[in-house]
């Protein structure tokens, strides 16, 4: 139960005075008895809305925007205050459990335009989810019982999204959205250079605009930048942010006849669905028109035929094996080659090993992002009073990591689980979120310095 934001109210008002929308948040208060408030009964029906979630998001963006309001929030701060970096889902998490337990709320600052971490990298449905959509509390990968979607605190839960089987990127981006509408003050375009520690104080030096002081920062910025952007061009060699971005546009595989794919995780698997077809559908495409005709994937990691494919390959990806054999007239568009090449820009073609695409996918992994003052090797482990390591913490200053990029130890639960058996989990978002979230609801009040 919880009072709206002034964001969470102006979505509420802008939706209720727009004649061309409204509809979900009318007919979810038909149920709103099976909310626990009448305000998330609302929210659950603008997220179940095309037309609704549109006007939110307008709202949001229009004021995390305001250049007013951004000066006002950065003057503000304090050495009695929190200040996360990055807007992504562990932000998210931290500052709903942080504000729950009674204390202020967090400065969220985001080095770009739009809210939201990784999975607001589009606006429109690109790649799916990992884990399935079930309604549920947090809980480990081995628990049928719960959602591995879901986000401590957030005022709706990615069940109340929609009913698909596996959530779009966008649903997850709308909920962390709403969830910093609600609990965070959230600055965009703030990009942090630096972290300097003084005294209790810390200072953060952020580009083009005044330095600002806090009493704790948490730094929840993700797995930082593609490996692979210092070979993309942007046009002929894609980094997987690009490429997203690029479906996400009109008609993104015209003109793809060859295409290749370099990497054997969860990204390039991510990228092959979407070259075939069985990704979420662009704004425009036809199959006439937009059809790749063959996909090379160079990975060590996955494997090579359909029967080895279904076997060894998690169910969220089963139906990319199917395209690892011909097709009835004999065709086969899909060939794993065994190899991690470094492509070649040539002029309107990628190059690799000799073969020419008109496209080349590079979905290598992330590179931490570098912020001064704050190197991996300056953090250690941090546990909570019943020795659970939930983040890191930097041996000088009041910065604690969380998330994938603190690189958590496994607990013996997912030990015994099997979680640990797989290398991809240990930086897997879900399996951190209660980590996360037990940091919020431990750590002691900031202090004035």
């Amino acid at each position: 139960m919880f009072e709206p934001s002034t964001q969470i109210a102006s979505i509420l008002t802008a939706i209720a005075s727009n004649p061309n929308a409204g509809a979900g948040m009318r007919l979810t208060q038909q149920r709103e008895s099976e909310f626990a408030s009448p305000v998330q009964a609302q929210l659950a029906g603008i997220a179940a809305d095309p037309q609704d979630r549109t006007v939110a998001d307008r709202v949001l963006d229009a004021s995390w925007s305001d250049a007013a309001g951004q000066l006002a929030l950065l003057r503000a701060t304090g050495t009695d205050r929190e200040v996360i970096i990055g807007s992504g889902f562990h932000a998210a998490v931290y500052c709903a459990v942080r504000v729950l337990s009674g204390y202020p709320k967090p400065l969220v600052l985001e080095r770009g335009p739009r809210i939201g971490g990784a999975f607001a990298v589009t606006d429109w449905p690109t790649f799916y989810l990992n884990s399935r959509n079930r309604r549920g509390s947090a809980g480990l990968a081995g628990d049928h019982g719960a959602s591995l979607n879901y986000l401590p605190g957030a005022p709706i839960q990615a069940a109340n999204l929609s009913m698909s089987e596996y959530q779009t990127n966008t649903d997850m981006a709308f909920l962390i959205r709403l969830t910093l509408a609600q609990f965070a003050d959230v600055v965009s375009n703030a990009r942090v250079v630096s972290v300097i520690g003084t005294g209790a104080a810390v200072q953060i030096e952020i580009t083009d605009r005044d330095p600002l002081f806090a009493g704790r920062v948490i730094d929840a910025r993700g797995l930082g930048d593609p490996s692979g952007q210092d070979v993309a061009n942007g046009s002929t060699i894609l980094t997987f942010d690009q490429f997203m971005r690029r479906m996400a546009g009109v008609w993104p595989l015209r003109g793809l006849r060859r295409v290749a794919v370099i990497g054997g995780g969860d990204s390039a698997k991510c990228a092959v669905e979407s070259l075939l077809g069985i990704a979420p559908q662009p704004p425009m495409a036809t199959a006439a028109l937009d059809s790749v005709d063959r996909i090379d994937w160079y990975s060590y990691e996955v494997p090579i035929t359909c029967k080895q494919w279904r076997r060894e390959s998690r169910g969220r990806y089963q139906a990319i094996g199917r395209y690892l054999r011909p097709d009835r007239m004999g065709v086969r568009r899909l060939t794993v080659i065994g190899a991690r090449p470094q492509p070649i820009a040539l002029p309107g073609l990628g190059l690799i090993e000799g073969r020419t695409y008109d496209l080349v996918i590079v979905c290598t992994g992330n590179r931490e992002t570098t912020i001064d003052g704050l190197a991996f090797d300056s953090f250690t482990e941090y546990g909570t009073p019943d020795r659970t390591v939930v983040a890191r913490k930097h041996e000088n200053m009041p910065v604690f990591r969380i998330g994938p990029h603190a690189r958590l130890p496994f607990t013996p639960q997912e030990r015994v689980s099997g979680i640990a058996n797989i290398p991809a989990n240990a930086v897997a978002m879900f399996r951190t979120a209660t980590k996360t979230a037990a940091l919020a609801a431990t750590l002691p009040a900031v202090t004035q310095g």
